[in-house]
C-alpha cells in the first residue's frame, strides 16, 4: 500500500475543504438558512470527507487512511479512544479484515459502564458507482455517508461541550458498510464494551438528502419499536419539534441495508435515522453541492436530544424481539409519502406516473378502512408499495433540490 505523509495531507485536505465549501455554496438565502441550522464544523466535516482528496473512501485505500486520520484528529479534541489496549491514535482503531472501525468514548459521569452507541459508516465506493458525467468518476458519498459521519461528530461535540453525560457515549464510525455491514458486524462479534451493557444504538445513514422538491423536509426514524414504547416515545420527543416532516417507521423499512441491522441481530434496541435513497444514491454526483445543510442541521439537533435522553434516562429501553413486521401507522406514513410525491409526478415517466397513482389508490383504501381492518394482506401491500416507491424515487438525475426551500 502506498505510504502518505498523513499530517501534511490532513492540513491540505482541511484547507481545500474550506475553499471547496465556499465555492460550492456561493451566496444567497440558501446559505443564510443553512448557516442558521448547521454549525460550521458540521459543514466542514462533510466537505472534507466528501472531497476528491479522500478518493471515495473505499476500504484499504489511501483515501480511507486519510479519512481515518481526519476523523481521529477530530475525535481526540473531545473524546478518548475506545480501544484502551492500544496507545495514541491506535486507541481509536479497531482493525478487522481489510478494514478499520474508528471508535471513540465520552465517559459517563454516573453510569460509566453503561453505553449509548452513536454510529455511521464512513466508507464509500471509491470509483465504483454510476456517473452522469464522464469527467466525474469519484464516488464522494456526501449524503451517503459523509453527512451521517458529520452528524455523529456533531452529536459528540455537543454532548462533550455541555459536560459529561450520565452514561458513557460511544462514537462509532464503521468501515466496509458498503460491502455488507462488515465493520459493524466485526464490532458486535468482538465488542470493545459488553453488548449487555449497551443501552441503545443510534444509526445515521444518508442525511441531508432530498428525495424530491415536495419531499425536501421529509426524513425518517426507523426501528424505534425495537426498544418498545420507551424508545419510541424518546424518538417522538426528539423528532417532534421543528420544521422537518419526520416519521417513525418499523425496522423492516430499513431493509437491513445499514449498520442498525448488526445491532438488531444481537438484541440491542436501535433507531436508524435516514432520508432513504433518492436519485443521487450511489452516483458520482453525490457531492457537497447536493447536501441540504439546513435539513442536516435540524436532523443533528433532534438526534442530539435523543442521545442526551438515552444517556440520562432512569428507564432505558428493553429490546423487543417479537413485534409486527409493519403496522397501520406504517401504512399511513407510506400513504403520506406517496401522496406528497405525487405533487412532483411530472418528473417521472408515464409508466412511473401510473404506478405511483396505483400505489396511492391502494394505500388510500387501506388507510380509509381503518386500523381494525389492517391485516397480513395489507402488510404485504404496504411493504411492496414502499419498495416500489423508493425504486421510482431513485430514478432521474442527481439533484439536491436545494433551490426549492
Amino acid at each position: 500500500m502506498t505510504s502518505v505523509n498523513h499530517r501534511s495531507t490532513r492540513l491540505a485536505v482541511v484547507l481545500a475543504a474550506a475553499a471547496l465549501l465556499m465555492a460550492t455554496l456561493g451566496d444567497g438565502p440558501e446559505v443564510a438558512r443553512a448557516a442558521a441550522a448547521a454549525p460550521s464544523s458540521l459543514r466542514l466535516d462533510v466537505s472534507t470527507l466528501s472531497s476528491d482528496a479522500m478518493e471515495g473512501r473505499d476500504n484499504a485505500t489511501v483515501g480511507s487512511l486519510r479519512s481515518q486520520d481526519y476523523l481521529i484528529d477530530q475525535l481526540k479534541t473531545f473524546a478518548i479512544g475506545l480501544n484502551s489496549s492500544q496507545p495514541g491514535d491506535d486507541s481509536f482503531k479497531q482493525p478487522f479484515a481489510d478494514g478499520t472501525n474508528v471508535l471513540a468514548l465520552i465517559p459517563g459521569a454516573q453510569l460509566p459502564d453503561e453505553y449509548v452507541i452513536v454510529g455511521a459508516h464512513y466508507d464509500h465506493l471509491g470509483s465504483s458507482c454510476r456517473t452522469d458525467s464522464p469527467g466525474d468518476t469519484i464516488c464522494n458519498g456526501a449524503t451517503d455517508n459523509a453527512a451521517g459521519v458529520a452528524a455523529v461528530l456533531a452529536v459528540g461535540r455537543e454532548l462533550a461541550e455541555h459536560g459529561p453525560p450520565r452514561r458513557s457515549v460511544i462514537l462509532a464510525l464503521w468501515d466496509r458498510e458498503e460491502d455488507g455491514l462488515v465493520g459493524s458486524r466485526a464490532y458486535v462479534a468482538q465488542p470493545l464494551v459488553p453488548l449487555t451493557q449497551t443501552v441503545a444504538y443510534v444509526n445515521f445513514d444518508i442525511q441531508g438528502s432530498n428525495l424530491l422538491p415536495s419531499l425536501r423536509r421529509t426524513t425518517f426514524a426507523i426501528g424505534a419499536e425495537t426498544g418498545g414504547e420507551q424508545l419510541s416515545s424518546l424518538v417522538d420527543r426528539a423528532i417532534g419539534p421543528g420544521p422537518l416532516d419526520a416519521h417513525q417507521a418499523s425496522a423492516v423499512f430499513g431493509q437491513n441495508r445499514s449498520d442498525y441491522a448488526s445491532f438488531l441481530e444481537v438484541g440491542v434496541p436501535t433507531v436508524f435515522f435516514s432520508d432513504a435513497t433518492g436519485p443521487c444514491y450511489h452516483t458520482a454526483q453525490d457531492d457537497i453541492d447536493v447536501v441540504d445543510f439546513w435539513k442536516l442541521g435540524f436532523q443533528v439537533r433532534g438526534a442530539t436530544r435523543l442521545v442526551d435522553d438515552l444517556a440520562a434516562t432512569d428507564d432505558p429501553p428493553d429490546f423487543v424481539s417479537s413485534r409486527p413486521l409493519a403496522t397501520f401507522e406504517d401504512a399511513r406514513t407510506v400513504d403520506h409519502l406517496v401522496a406528497t410525491a405525487i405533487e412532483d409526478i411530472e418528473r417521472f415517466s408515464e409508466p412511473q406516473q401510473q404506478q405511483l397513482l396505483g400505489i396511492s389508490a391502494a394505500l388510500d383504501a387501506i388507510v380509509a378502512a381503518g386500523a381494525t381492518e389492517f391485516g397480513d394482506d395489507d402488510v404485504s401491500t404496504v411493504l411492496a408499495a414502499a419498495a416500489q416507491t423508493i425504486n421510482i424515487l431513485t430514478s432521474g438525475g442527481c439533484d439536491g433540490f436545494l433551490r426549492h426551500h
